[in-house]
């Protein structure tokens, strides 16, 4: 190459960047470029091209890239020379900065400064006595050369804190493979030379070698925060600015003597009070850091709460100075500023028993944070709940807030328990437009706030019952004899967005925290002495307002529900004193007839009223539970009303009304139960075995001719309708609404899944004694075993109707209605790509047209199969019942794995919706229910399909999302723009999450916390660990699974994955030589090449490399052919010599280091170094981004106050309750 090589990449750019380049020109130059990086030259020409260009900044960047990409690609091939020389250069460009510079120009030098000070600073302190080489490649002068760069000039004083925060962000932020291997000399380095040596000395053991690394006694931290006292005085906000930007990164870590002696949270303070937006915002940041940081001295801890106590009048200045009017637009400035605030305001409710109150600071300060919660915005005013359901809750504060805070909290939480999200034009909406993504992101905070609303209204009902009692009294009382609560009184269906609708059911919903906080009180107050007195007085209360209740006489089904379920909890605190009045209400009000409202009809009124009957008889079924004695008297009553309005009633109805008989039944200490057992259920359960449903799920057509597609089909011949009919244009005609209502009639009794789930639920449910659960089991096991292959065959029929290959020999016409009926129409929070109103008006608008007949068909399959799940699961917890036929676990397999011949597909058509729920609502509850006992036995037979099966089905699922570059973070999508593939990802990614929860409930999990260093086994998983690692059959499936799920692009599911793998480690290894086959070529080669090395697993990178050093370690001793392949693998790396290093090292965190060189190398050796990228701009731009996004995560974690960690895992989509609306 020409040795004028600097011109001639200038010359490249150039033709790049001209506009009267052609494209072939620009690629050539590209092309030079890419092969210029690769030259020995290529640092030496990058210093020449930033050294003698420095105004023209795209070359300069273009050049300090040539010396970044050396740096980081060949410094441990760079003899002592070459180093010792491009660490001159990079001096040399950094002395020599210009004021005009651009931000990113003096990002870049710094960074460059930085790079190399990762590699060497400071190295030569491993040795006893050092050269004076070794001190010199170590850059012994740095600090020294930084005070230089420090004195220059105002520019290079803002590159000196550049450098110092990226320094300290790679050391103590980011978890930077190059400070990992060197972080037991970078880390004392750089507390040493931001604090005095005396204070340094007091901590650290050091040789007089360490202080050649200092030139400053007194360290930078004092120099800045005297600059930065300075520069407020001067009011220098760009000064001021640059100063925080480093202070913030050096907040958590300096030893705390450095924080006190410099009074760092008094030069803080003044910047929150300055005109500064974006310091008030670093310094709100930095507080909080100096207030969750740990200090090794109480005292010092100490004279920081004093500080921020002491400063409460000052915070409520600068609270009120934030404030806007929303009405006239969000203040993009002071909002940010605002939340950050309250945020740090609400920690410090841990600190105020530690303060002396001498000027009110703790009046001051609850009022200050009461003024938030008052905030219109929802997220500022959430940020404060939690402190007072928190103080709530602990009796030494509940002085404090009566004296100052409970009657005015009070009256905001009754106000704020409303429906935000139903409320057109309200005010919060105007800061949910900032603070939300999507309606169904804001509708599930809502959700939330609400939560912690009631929490608020029941805690303070509980610690001041008398006079929460009569100020709810007033709020009633104003409210009904207000104008909407007299439309409210007066009318039989509301507008569900209306004020007197939501009015209405605000009243009922603060009337039920406060019936819970009675219920708490009897909990929290049992130790006091007046209690009996006390009790006494509060039922004869609670009694007067459910007469009160009860008088209203409220028709609107919707709230009408609402005061039932209130009724329900009455009756917990008031037993057998108000039961049969609100006995005689439930079943009023179940029976209670709208005239005007033909229930046939899929109609919003015809709807409310379903919804109050099943209501009803869910609450007449806890009553049965609560009070099966006190009923047990009146039952021949019972039973005869229950005859009487059984005509009246719809099916679903039905079954509510017999299950609360037999509740009464077995609960109580009626005599003969099997008689009276049989007389309830027998006539429901016999339909399992009539004929029309034995040839009904015979064979695929008779169980469609069951569904009505073939009237439907001949209904449609009739009207013309053909494949290629838009059904949702077609209105229904009169025939088609009798039609659709005859079929109505007939899906509610299909098959009697409902009633055989809800006889089973109640009948298990509250059983406290052996003998309870021993009659159960023999009243149910001769009903159960018979109807077992029908309730599989049932869940065959319904998996095998998903399949388009079973439709083809039915008409065109057929085929396409089936079609429509499979697409799933349902709507859930987070998944749905609209609103729960968009989808549920279109819903309305399709149940006028032919589409409807398509839609209920879906819904009647999808209903169908979730309740046969939920009959799975309720027979499941019948102890042995199930799990003691010999055929149940390969009639399982076989319902819900439908395996097509000569291929790997598995139930075709079921979508990824429907395989969630059938492992959320069956086959979790099932595995959790096994008795031990029966374990051996069922277990063997039924995981290793389970596992093949998941296997199988996440494999093809993820294939599509398997390339490098997808993002294995969930996405985050506009409802607008939610598209088809990203709800099918996000779907992908809840079975996914359920699979891995299977996984943990068989052989637990691996503990994150550091504090224990495995997961506490529960007794059932210790034994299905015996079951699957003693049996090659089941462990071969498992590890199989296991193996994908940690390499699928999930990081959530890949990260818990890894730990279910660590936890199972121990007790596999070196017993098989199959299993170890298995670890060292798929394990091992799973972790190298997708999880440890690829930068979208970086959160589970920890935890894998603990992981793979466990198997090095273990495979390397015992197994040879280990050996042999990492060496393959790794391209010729020196295995032998690696395994003897980590055998001689004691800690975990050396160890580490040298796992970290060897995934390098691995990196390397493979071409997968995460900055060679094509184009060195849009390179620069991703390693900007990701470094940008990752310190987001970190500085994060550094404020996060004292919450407690949620479940990683834990998911709305995928819990209980996930069955409870599935469909709109």
């Amino acid at each position: 190459m020409d040795p004028n090589g600097a011109q001639q990449v200038i010359s490249a750019l150039e033709a790049i960047y001209s506009p009267k380049s052609t494209n072939e020109e620009r690629l050539e130059a590209q092309k030079f470029l890419d092969r210029v990086k690769l030259h020995e030259e290529s640092p030496f020409w990058g210093y020449e091209i930033a050294l003698n260009n420095p105004a023209n900044y795209i070359l300069k960047h273009f050049g300090l890239g040539l010396l970044t990409n050396a740096i980081k690609k060949n410094w441990n091939d760079y003899n002592h020379e070459k180093r010792i020389a491009l660490r001159k250069w990079v001096m040399e460009l950094n002395y020599r900065v210009q004021k005009e510079d651009p931000r990113y120009i003096k990002q870049k030098l710094a960074y460059l400064w930085v790079e190399i000070a990762k590699r060497t600073w400071g190295e030569a302190l491993r040795e006893d006595d050092p050269s004076e080489e070794q001190l010199v490649e170590s850059w012994a002068d740095m600090d020294t050369n930084l005070t230089e760069l420090w004195n220059i000039g105002e520019a290079s004083r803002e590159l000196t804190l550049i450098i110092f925060k990226i320094l300290f962000e790679d050391v103590f932020l980011l978890d930077d493979l190059t400070v990992l291997k060197r972080i037991t000399i970078i880390q004392p380095l750089c507390v040493m030379v931001i604090c005095p040596m005396d204070i340094f000395a007091t901590k650290y053991k050091f040789t007089e070698k360490w202080t050649l690394f200092k030139a400053n006694q007194e360290g930078w931290f004092a120099l800045w925060t005297s600059e930065l006292n300075s520069a407020l005085a001067q009011n220098n906000a760009e000064y001021v600015i640059r100063l925080l930007e480093t202070l913030k990164t050096c907040l958590n870590w300096p030893l705390s003597e450095v924080i006190i002696k410099n009074d760092i949270f008094g030069a803080l303070l003044q910047c929150f009070l300055s005109s500064i937006p974006k310091a008030q915002s670093m310094a709100l940041d930095s507080m909080h850091i100096l207030l969750t940081r740990p200090y090794n001295n109480d005292d010092h801890y100490q004279i920081i709460i004093d500080k921020v106590f002491n400063s409460m009048d000052l915070l409520d200045q600068v609270y009120d100075s934030l404030q806007f009017d929303p009405k006239e637009g969000i203040d993009e400035v002071k909002y940010p500023i605002v939340k950050k605030c309250v945020d740090m305001i609400s920690c410090l409710y841990i600190c105020v028993f530690k303060i002396k109150d001498t000027n009110n600071q703790i009046e001051k300060y609850l009022r200050l944070v009461l003024k938030a919660t008052f905030n219109p915005s929802l997220i500022v005013s959430g940020l404060t709940l939690d402190v007072w359901c928190s103080c709530l809750r602990t009796d030494d504060f509940l002085p404090l807030l009566d004296k100052y805070v409970i009657p005015d909290l009070l009256q905001f939480a009754a106000d704020a328990l409303i429906y935000y999200e139903q409320i057109d034009g309200h005010i919060s909406m105007k800061f949910a437009e900032i603070d939300f993504q999507s309606n169904s992101e804001f509708q599930a905070f809502c959700s939330t706030y609400r939560k912690r609303i009631r929490d608020i209204i029941r805690l303070i009902s509980c610690v001041k019952l008398d006079y929460t009692y009569d100020w709810l009294n007033n709020r009633l009382n104003t409210f009904f004899s207000s104008s909407y609560g007299q439309e409210v009184l007066s009318s039989t269906f509301l507008d569900r967005k209306s004020n007197p609708y939501l009015s209405a059911l605000s009243q009922f919903m603060i009337i039920e925290c406060f019936i819970n906080g009675c219920i708490r009180w009897k909990i929290w107050y049992p130790s006091g002495a007046d209690y009996s007195e006390k009790l006494d007085s509060i039922l004869s209360k609670l009694e007067i307002l459910s007469n009160q209740l009860i008088a209203l006489n409220v028709r609107e089904p919707l709230l009408l529900k609402k005061e039932i379920q209130n009724f329900a909890l009455f009756l917990t605190m008031l037993k057998d004193n108000v039961l049969f009045t609100l006995l005689e209400k439930i079943i009023t009000s179940a029976t209670m007839e709208y005239p005007e409202i033909d229930l046939e009809e899929r109609s919003a009124e015809a709807d409310a009223v379903r919804d109050l009957r099943y209501a009803c008889g869910i609450e007449l079924n806890r009553m049965a539970l609560l009070m099966p004695e006190s009923l047990k008297e009146i039952f021949p009553d019972l039973e005869n009303v229950v005859v009487k309005i059984m005509p009246n009633l719809s099916y679903h109805e039905r079954i509510s009304f017999k299950s609360f008989l037999l509740t009464i039944v077995l609960k109580s200490s009626m005599d003969r139960k099997e008689e009276r057992f049989a007389a309830i259920v027998d006539p429901e359960l016999v339909a399992w075995s009539d004929e029309s449903t034995v040839v009904g799920l015979s064979e695929l057509p008779w169980f469609m001719e069951r569904l009505g597609i073939v009237q439907i089909a001949e209904y449609f011949q009739k009207r013309g309708i053909n494949e290629n009919s838009d059904l949702l244009s077609i209105t229904i005609d009169d025939e088609g609404k009798k039609l659709k209502s005859d079929l109505t009639k007939r899906w509610q009794t299909l098959f009697p899944v409902r009633a055989t789930r809800m006889f089973i639920h109640y009948s298990m449910q509250s059983v406290k004694k052996d003998e309870e659960f021993r009659m159960l089991q023999d009243m149910w096991r001769p009903r159960i075993v018979p109807i077992l292959p029908y309730i599989m065959r049932l869940l065959y029929q319904l998996q095998a109707y998903h399949d388009p290959e079973n439709w083809k020999d039915l008409p065109i016409i057929v085929q396409t209605f089936v079609k429509y009926s499979n697409i799933e129409r349902f709507w859930e929070a987070g998944a749905s790509n609209k609103s729960k109103d968009e989808f549920i008006n279109e819903h309305m608008k399709a149940m006028q047209t032919l589409r409807d007949f398509a839609d209920s068909v879906g819904h009647i399959v999808r209903y169908t199969r979730e309740y046969t799940l939920l009959v799975i699961s309720a027979i499941s917890s019948l102890g042995d019942v199930f799990f003691e036929i010999d055929e149940a676990p390969q009639l399982l397999t076989d319902s819900i794995a439908i395996c097509k011949p000569g291929t790997d597909l598995i139930s075709p058509g079921v979508s990824t919706h429907g395989w969630k729920h059938i492992m959320n609502v069956a086959i979790r509850p099932l595995l959790k229910n096994c008795p031990e006992e029966s374990a051996p036995k069922f277990m063997s037979k039924f995981l290793p399909k389970l596992f093949t099966t998941l296997d199988i089905l996440l494999c093809q699922k993820w294939a599509p999302y398997m390339n490098e570059d997808i993002n294995v973070e969930p996405v985050v999508a506009d409802d607008e723009d939610m598209t088809e593939e990203i709800l099918e990802e996000n779907l992908l990614r809840q079975l996914t999450t359920v699979v891995v929860r299977i996984m943990i409930d068989c052989v637990g999990q691996h503990s994150t916390n550091t504090q224990s260093s495995k997961g506490k086994l529960t007794s059932r998983q210790l034994k299905i660990r015996a079951i699957i690692f003693n049996d090659i059959n089941i462990m071969a499936p498992f590890f199989k699974l296991l193996n994908h799920l940690m390499s699928f692009r999930d990081s959530k599911c890949s990260f818990n994955a890894i730990l279910v793998m660590r936890c199972c480690l121990n007790e596999v290894l070196i017993k098989e030589d199959s299993v170890d086959e298995f670890f060292t070529f798929e394990v091992m080669k799973n972790l190298l090449s997708n999880v440890l090395c690829q930068s979208s697993f970086k959160d589970s990178f920890y935890e894998a490399l603990n992981v793979f050093t466990v198997l090095f370690l273990t495979l390397c001793k015992e197994y040879p052919p280990a050996r042999a392949f990492l060496y393959e693998c790794s391209h010729g790396y020196d295995i032998d010599s690696l395994y003897e290093n980590l055998k001689s090292v004691d800690h975990y965190r050396n160890q580490r280091a040298l796992m970290i060189e060897f995934i390098d190398w691995i990196k390397a050796a493979n071409g997968k170094n995460d900055d060679d990228e094509n184009g060195h701009s849009a390179a620069e731009n991703r390693r900007q981004e990701k470094r940008a996004a990752t310190l987001k995560k970190a500085s994060e974690r550094l404020v996060k106050k004292h919450k407690e960690d949620g479940d990683i895992l834990d998911d709305p989509n995928t819990e209980d309750a996930a069955f409870g609306s599935l469909f709109g």
